[in-house]
């Protein structure tokens, strides 16, 4: 007979009142009434983490509300600059027009004005008053000419260098937005995540631009980016471009708004071919949309 310690079974013997009744016994394995001891408490277990994870995902939903109440925030103040901006990018026309306009002028004063004024003598010879008066307004209207033309270049020249550094152009062709920035279904585990840039439609080696003038903060693997491209732009613009299959540049490198900087590919937490694109504005990420219909709008 096997030791009682080591028996995996469990021996249940039934008696009967009757003396002449045989003896029923039976054998159940000691794992069977484990399990059976145990299932009154699946039901339990279940109910608690289903009601931890209810939990989490509530507090996470309520996180992603709260990050998409913010960037709404964000994005109608980012509005406000664009209109803003397309102002002053119609003043700048306007000016441009009047400058257009100045310069054929000028050219037409410049041609009245007198001689430059050479080493002379000879008797004196008056001329009418009416002559000197007249010669004396075109100078003095050449004078204000020349101003407002100097105005008018600072002007353009002031916004000029701040579009330079204002991340407007694409990062690569074709403009073809995949996924949207904000809330989306996460691509591998379909939960609710937010996407903190965009995602544009290209294929493997497909050219990667600086969308403006910056330099290169930084350029290698980063996690679930990949092969990643910062581009600090001035105080307030940084970009980001993940998932390349190629980096060009290295850190501290200056580069130009429409220089190649890499190339499309699939690295880190990627599905497939596509590029990763992100504004971060003063530490925030922000819409990168709202940029490319300002320059589409403003670029003739």
């Amino acid at each position: 007979m096997m030791n009682k310690g080591k028996r995996k079974e469990i021996t249940f013997t039934i008696l009967s009142n009757n003396a002449n009744a045989v003896v029923t016994r039976f054998r159940v394995p000691k794992i069977v009434l484990y399990f059976l001891t145990a299932l009154p408490f699946v039901p339990i277990l279940l109910l608690v983490y289903y009601i931890t994870i209810s939990g989490s995902q509530q507090a996470e939903l309520e996180k992603l509300a709260q990050k998409l109440e913010n960037e709404t925030a964000e994005k109608e103040q980012l509005e406000q600059i664009v209109t803003v901006l397309e102002e002053r990018s119609g003043e700048t026309k306007v000016y441009l027009e009047q400058l257009a306009e100045l310069e054929n002028r000028m050219r037409n004063y410049i041609n009245e004005l007198p001689s430059v004024i050479e080493p002379m003598g000879g008797t004196q010879i008056l001329v009418d008053e009416d002559e000197s008066v007249e010669n004396g307004n075109v100078i003095a209207q050449s004078t204000e000419l020349i101003e407002r033309y100097e105005k008018t270049l600072a002007i353009v020249g002031e916004v000029s260098e701040e579009l330079r550094y204002t991340p407007t152009a694409w990062p690569t062709v074709p403009n073809t937005i995949t996924s949207e920035y904000g809330l989306r279904r996460d691509p591998f585990n379909y939960a609710p995540s937010f996407h903190s840039g965009i995602d544009i439609r290209g294929s493997y080696g497909t050219p990667v631009f600086a969308t403006a003038d910056g330099k290169v903060i930084f350029a290698e693997y980063y996690g679930g980016y990949g092969n990643t491209i910062k581009i600090k732009h001035n105080g307030t613009y940084t970009t980001l471009y993940g998932h390349l299959s190629k980096i060009n540049v290295n850190v501290g490198d200056t580069v130009k708004k429409g220089d190649i900087i890499g190339a499309i590919g699939s690295t880190g937490r990627s599905t497939g071919p596509h590029l990763h694109y992100e504004i971060i504005k003063n530490g925030k990420t922000v819409n990168p949309k709202p940029y490319f219909m300002f320059f589409e709008t403003n670029k003739d």
